[in-house]
Order: structure tokens, then C-alpha cells, then sequence
């Protein structure tokens, strides 16, 4: 064995009993610009991968002693990322396929133009890195999106998870607002085979009827007033990955009719198109609402809800499992300080008490909001039970001050008592806008037009 430094291009250990082809091999690598290690033995082999930084391995898989064949599915069961190259002076079709299957990146027979194996090589590299910067950023953004808790329940949705991940059933996550619903949904993304394509998300219930057909299904040019373009929908745009429909329960029956064909035929029809496209997606749906209930209404499509429900997730709201605050809080706090550059907090006994107490009745997300405050505001390395108290109070009377009209003029005030009682109407509803247009007496355009300009927005975890 011939160690030698390393170089940009990466080192190769060449592994053959053949010491002539060994020395040549060994030459032209060493011009390309690659650091290489060689080996004449299996055994040898195993060795030098298991001491030095190997960025990829030419084998001979008719090499002392042993089978090469096992070698080869020992090396890539313990480092399967590395790629390896067959070169082999015994090659047949069997042995190649063979190869192939064991993770092998290629199979060339000997003799082999050295153009051939350089341009391999550089083919075997390049895969490995893209593998390596997928693997990392998949370990990054499942950091990121990390569950927090220790309940038996949220227990139970981390092993329903990791069950139903690797899976293409479609799943139903039901749960109030700010329950982390869409946190579900990314890391069933994360932890399954399509990790590596896209997650789209797209809220039902924010989008009007009108246009929500275009933006699932696409349109053609032409196809309508304002459709200056060719449009490609969330089916087509989540193709290889996961497509999540939020709050599935505030979409109108004419819509639902038509997700429910895209289920059953894994084709989606553009608006304005006369030719269907095949789509490949997983779905995840999400409510807040009790289908149950609805279907009983005629308002959501008993055939939908079975076919989205395949596998049904429950996420219950902080309240029902308090023993998870104090995980959320250090995950926040720690969070929080590392993004705005300060010392992490701590906060006394007292106050956490008082956190595990509050009923939040906006769930994580009003949890994360409050510590994010702490965060910014408080200029004490220990927070107190007082300082939250006053934080929490602070959340409550903060609107009413807002809404104090010795401080505002009419149109303020007008303006502000509209958009409470639109805010308080779309909450009570579930933000079904039919039904809240009904009750507030409006039409839908009228509804859509106070939304858009009061600035009405629905809170995301």
C-alpha cells in the first residue's frame, strides 16, 4: 500500500492483485489530479478503507482472499455512500447485474481505455457528492422540523410517523389551530422516499373558490379572463413529492369532487385543457374541523373522507398534555436566542409553573409567540413568574387597547370593530366564508374585498 496526500479531486484507493496495472492505473490518476491508495488483497483493502478518508473505490472483485462479491456488499453496507467501480479482467452478465444489485456504480471489463475510467470515475464523484449535500440537507431541515414532546400522546405520533412514512398512504391530521398540523405533515415528507422532491402546501381556506381550481389543477392560456399564461397547478408543481392540503374541510363540494378524481385517477385536467396529465403525489390533508360532522351537514364528501383518511393522525391540543411545555419552551427559548444573537434564557420555577398552568388556547403556536416576546423583551438572564404574568396580560388587553377610541378617530374605530367582527365570525366558522358571508348578512365578493382590505390574516403555525 502507497499512501499519498490528498488533493481536491478526491483519493482513490484502486484495489487489484494485478501490481503492474496497480503502478499504470496509479500514474494516470495521480496526473488527473487524485491522491491514491492501493491495495493487492481483500483483506488489505478492508483495512485502508476502515483508516483513511476514501472518496471512492475501483475494485477487482477476483482478488485474495475471500469472494469479492462479499467484500463488496460488506463495503457498501458500512459506507454506503462511497461509490465503487468494478474493473474486472473476469466479467460476464451475471456478474455484472450481480454488481449492480450489491450498490455497485458500474461494472467495466478489462481491458478498459483509461478515458473510459476517469470519465466514470468523475460520474461516480459527482453522484457521491450530490447523495452527501442531499443526506445533509435532509439531516438539517429534519433538525429543523424536529417534534418536541414526551406525552404519550405526542409519543404515539412520533411512532405512527415513522410507520406510516416510508408508505405513500395518504394521511388525515385533524386537530385545532396552531396544533402543528403542518409540522406533521413535513416530517412524514421528510421520513419518506419522496424526501428529496417537493413540499407544497396550500390552505383551502385561504384561497377563494373561484381561483382554487386554477391553483390545484392549473389552467391553459386563455382559459379565463387574466389568464395571460400557461399555469402548472400544486398537483402537477408536487409531482415526485407531497402535496398538503390545510384546512381540506373549507373546501366547496365542486372542488371536492374534483380532488376526489385526481385520488382516483392520478390525472389532473387543467382549466381550459382538453387533455388530462398524469400526476405522481402523495397527499396530506389537515383539519380543524370535524368531518364527521360535516358529512352529516352535506357540507364535506363522505367518498373523500375515506379516501384521504387511509391513515388518520389526532393531535391534541396543549392543554391535554402539559408535561410537553416545558420541552417546547427550552426548545423555543434555545431557538430564539441562537437566531437573535443572546445569551439563552432561563426561566425560574415560578414562571414556568405559570406557563404549564395557562390554558393556551392557541396552542404551540401562542406558546412560541409568547417566548419569542421573552425573548426580545426581557432584559434579565432569568425570566420571573411576574414577567410572565405580565407578558400573558399584556396578550390579552393589548387588542382592547388597540380598539380604545379615545385614541382613534371614527373611521379607526370602524374600521377596527369590522375587523373584529369579520375576525370573530371566520373563527367561529371554521373560516368557512360561505357561511360567514351568510351570517354577516354580505355577499362573498364583498367578503373577500373586506378581508383583503382590512388585512385580515389567518395565523400559521
Amino acid at each position: 500500500m502507497v499512501p499519498m496526500n490528498r488533493t481536491g479531486r478526491g483519493q482513490i484507493l484502486l484495489a487489484d492483485d494485478d501490481v503492474k496495472l496497480l503502478a499504470q492505473l496509479s500514474s494516470i490518476l495521480e496526473k488527473n489530479g487524485y491522491a491514491v491508495l492501493t491495495a493487492d488483497r481483500n483483506d488489505r483493502l478492508l483495512q485502508t478503507i476502515a483508516g483513511s478518508p476514501i472518496d471512492a473505490l475501483i475494485l477487482d472483485l477476483i482478488m485474495p482472499p475471500g469472494d469479492g462479491m462479499a467484500v463488496l456488499r460488506s463495503v457498501r453496507e458500512k459506507h454506503p455512500v462511497l461509490p465503487v467501480v468494478i474493473l474486472s479482467g473476469h466479467g460476464t452478465i451475471a456478474n455484472a447485474v450481480e454488481a449492480i444489485k450489491c450498490g455497485a456504480f458500474d461494472f467495466l471489463e478489462k481491458p478498459t481505455e483509461w478515458e473510459r475510467i476517469l470519465i466514470t470515475l468523475e460520474n461516480a464523484l459527482q453522484r457521491s457528492r450530490l447523495e452527501k449535500e442531499r443526506n445533509a440537507f435532509l439531516r438539517d431541515t429534519l433538525e429543523r422540523y424536529q417534534m418536541i414532546g414526551a406525552s404519550p400522546e405526542i409519543k404515539h405520533i412520533f411512532r405512527l410517523i415513522e410507520k406510516v412514512a416510508p408508505s405513500d398512504s395518504r394521511v388525515l391530521i385533524s386537530g385545532e389551530s396552531g396544533t402543528g398540523k403542518e409540522l406533521i405533515a413535513k416530517a412524514i415528507h421528510l421520513r419518506s422516499e419522496r424526501a428529496a422532491g417537493p413540499f407544497l402546501a396550500v390552505n383551502c381556506a385561504a384561497i377563494p373558490d373561484d381561483l382554487i381550481e386554477s391553483e390545484l389543477f392549473g389552467h391553459e392560456r386563455g382559459a379565463f379572463t387574466g389568464a395571460v399564461a400557461q399555469h402548472a397547478g400544486k398537483f402537477v408543481q408536487a409531482s415526485g413529492g407531497t402535496l398538503f392540503l390545510d384546512e381540506i374541510g373549507e373546501m366547496s363540494p365542486r372542488i371536492q369532487a374534483k380532488v376526489l378524481r385526481v385520488i382516483e385517477d392520478n390525472e389532473v385536467c387543467p382549466v381550459g385543457a382538453s387533455r388530462t396529465a398524469h400526476v405522481d403525489v402523495r397527499i396530506i390533508a389537515a383539519t380543524n374541523r370535524d368531518l364527521k360532522e360535516a358529512m352529516r351537514h352535506r357540507e364535506f364528501r363522505e367518498d373523500l373522507y375515506f379516501r384521504l383518511g387511509v391513515i388518520q393522525v389526532t393531535v391534541p391540543p396543549l392543554r391535554e398534555r402539559r408535561e410537553d411545555i416545558p420541552l417546547l419552551v427550552e426548545h423555543f427559548l434555545a431557538k430564539l436566542s441562537e437566531e437573535r444573537k443572546r445569551s439563552p434564557l432561563k426561566l425560574s420555577l415560578k414562571a414556568l409553573e405559570t406557563l404549564i398552568e395557562h390554558p393556551w388556547p392557541g396552542n404551540v403556536r401562542e406558546l412560541r409567540n409568547l417566548v419569542e416576546k421573552i425573548v426580545v423583551l426581557s432584559s434579565n438572564d432569568t425570566v420571573l413568574k411576574e414577567e410572565i404574568e405580565f407578558y400573558l396580560k399584556d396578550n390579552y388587553f393589548s387588542r382592547a387597547d388597540e380598539l380604545a377610541p379615545s385614541a382613534q378617530t371614527l373611521d379607526q374605530v370602524r374600521r377596527n370593530h369590522e375587523k373584529e367582527t369579520i375576525l370573530a365570525k371566520l373563527t367561529a366558522t371554521h373560516w368557512n366564508y360561505e357561511r360567514s358571508a351568510e351570517e354577516l348578512g354580505v355577499s362573498r365578493a364583498t367578503l373577500f374585498r373586506k378581508i383583503k382590505e382590512l388585512q385580515i390574516q389567518r395565523e400559521r403555525y
